[in-house]
């Protein structure tokens, strides 16, 4: 087990119960910038999954204890892993492993002995696309509090004005700030499901 300090482009998990090719994927990861750590098996990973935030998961599939299809099918089952994209970098290359994989969750899968280009521009479009994905919930989050203050505004006026009013109001007016109010009050209630 490794970890490297300082990596800047993302924290790597490596998942792979063989030690060489734990060091050939470190030895990689280093050179370009990232940061790791390692686990020999699936049990491990998924106790450091738990306790540690990672940007991407490199998993082998053939592992003692907790082999890697495992490992994907408790990382889907736990609404905290289910979103952390992982790449399968294994032996096993036949079609059926493959689908497998990707119907359990996995972005990518690179057979080894992989190729380090390769290895690099799945790392960064990866990385580059969770980036973007995590940039828009927080704008969405951003949006979603700007809508709710803005019908939070809105809803106050009209009760403002149904209630405070110095002059009386006509018939036709009370209604339309009555809707209006009632307008506010059915969005704030729908944005939870119009902006999740």
């Amino acid at each position: 087990m490794g970890d490297a300090l300082g990596g800047h482009l993302g924290h790597v998990l490596i998942v792979d119960d063989n030690e060489a090719n734990r060091e050939v994927l470190s030895r990689r990861l280093e050179r370009h910038g990232y940061s790791f750590a390692a686990a020999e098996d699936g049990i491990q990973a998924m106790e450091m999954m738990r306790s540690q935030p990672f940007d991407i998961i490199m998993l082998d599939i053939m592992m003692p204890r907790m082999n890697g299809y495992q490992v994907l099918e408790a990382m889907k089952a736990d609404p905290a892993l289910a979103d952390l994209p992982v790449i399968v970098v294994s032996a096993v290359s036949e079609l059926e492993s493959i689908v497998r994989c990707v119907e359990l969750g996995a972005e990518d899968y690179l057979f080894k002995p992989f190729n380090p280009v390769l290895l690099k521009a799945r790392l960064t479009a990866i990385l580059e696309k969770n980036r973007r994905l995590a940039a828009l919930k927080d704008s969405t989050k951003r949006a979603k509090v700007a809508v709710q203050s803005s019908l939070n505004t809105i809803k106050d006026a009209a009760a403002a004005l149904l209630t405070h009013t110095s002059d009386p109001l006509t018939a036709d007016q009370r209604e339309l700030i009555q809707h209006i109010e009632q307008t506010a009050q059915n969005l704030s209630a729908q944005l939870p499901t119009m902006i999740p």
